[in-house]
């Protein structure tokens, strides 16, 4: 499972979950989800559009969202560590 691939959008919030970046129900607009976390001490906020839980995120966005987090595998956290959480 270390290929890059679209994730539903609950798959990736448990992911993120497990990185320590929550979701904050209290932000967003409509079909927006924010998901919050710590980076460097500080506080990131970053939106995504997201109809269901059932909605597939494509690979651009969660790559975004990765870099946003730092996430990626430039920041230490390898594709297979990330998908396979």
């Amino acid at each position: 499972m270390a290929a890059k691939k679209p994730l539903k959008f609950r798959d990736l919030r448990r992911i993120l979950k497990s990185f320590g970046i929550e979701e904050d129900k209290s932000r967003g607009k409509g079909s927006e989800r924010m998901f919050v976390g710590i980076v460097n001490g500080r506080l990131v906020h970053y939106p995504t559009k997201c109809h269901s839980d059932g909605d597939e995120k494509p690979i651009p966005v969660i790559n975004a969202i990765r870099r946003a987090f730092r996430l990626t595998e430039a920041d230490g956290v390898k594709d297979k560590e990330f998908y396979s959480r």
